[in-house]
């Protein structure tokens, strides 16, 4: 998921906190530090930094370009992150390993913020089957991603979907509570789907741990309108907004039959 989307969403949480409370001035609410940093088993390790905007501000999203950024491995290696665009920080050299645990340290503007995640061990993205459904009184094709999930442990998934190359932002994430130790084909179901006959879908397989999982869910609900929408529990401490996620990654494409 891209900073930007994240940050809408943070905004919203913002706001959604601030209906609770009397006389708040969303205009004024104080900017926070968004950290989105990522280490995967298939490209490098990436952290987007960025500050949130009120409510009603424009969805322009300040980059933070002072930051000194880090990620040490299990052995004790520092990798150092270097500044490649504003706000975006990359090390070429460090490829994560599943089983590992990695830890995230950002200091920006006198304070350090710390964070530390496991990759899990890899479920393997077999196929992208396709089907047609009903859903809201009308027939959309949909996706299904097909893997076996391992029943010796317990495994938390994130799935995100690209149509012709452009990034669905509906957020999809999920146990293996109805799936542990069998075949799941759960879809992916988009309520207002833009999915025709002739586009490429591309699925990106995520297996995360627990605390992201927890995360994103929160996430989830929030875009699902919950009743009681809650600010999600960031891993990352200090106080700030965002995540830090070591996670397997995998991608596969389909075609829509015509």
């Amino acid at each position: 998921m891209r900073i930007v989307s994240l940050s809408i969403l943070f905004s919203l949480m913002l706001f959604f906190s601030c209906k609770k409370m009397i006389n708040v001035d969303l205009k004024n609410a104080a900017p926070v530090l968004v950290i989105e940093g990522m280490v995967t088993n298939t490209s490098p390790a990436q952290v987007l930094i960025s500050k949130s905007v009120s409510f009603s501000a424009d969805n322009v999203f300040p980059p933070v370009t002072d930051a000194v950024v880090s990620i040490t491995d299990m052995r004790g290696n520092v990798y150092q992150l270097v500044q490649t665009s504003p706000g975006t920080y990359v090390n070429n050299q460090l490829l994560g390993s599943p089983g590992a645990t990695y830890r995230l340290q950002v200091v920006e503007n006198g304070n350090t913020y710390t964070a530390s995640s496991t990759m899990p061990l890899q479920v393997n993205l077999d196929s992208l089957p396709v089907s047609n459904i009903i859903f809201a009184g009308k027939i959309i094709p949909i996706v299904q991603p097909q893997y076996n999930d391992p029943a010796d442990v317990a495994n938390y998934y994130w799935f995100i979907e690209y149509i012709n190359r452009v990034e669905n932002q509906r957020i999809f994430v999920w146990d293996d509570n109805l799936t542990n130790g069998g075949i799941s084909t759960r879809p992916l179901i988009e309520p207002d789907s833009t999915i025709n006959p002739g586009d490429t879908i591309t699925v990106e397989m995520r297996c995360i741990d627990k605390p992201i999982y927890q995360y994103v869910r929160g996430l989830q609900d929030l875009q699902n309108n919950a009743a009681t929408p809650a600010n999600p529990t960031s891993n990352i401490s200090g106080g700030v907004l965002g995540y830090f996620s070591a996670h397997t990654r995998q991608r596969k494409s389909v075609i829509i039959p015509q």
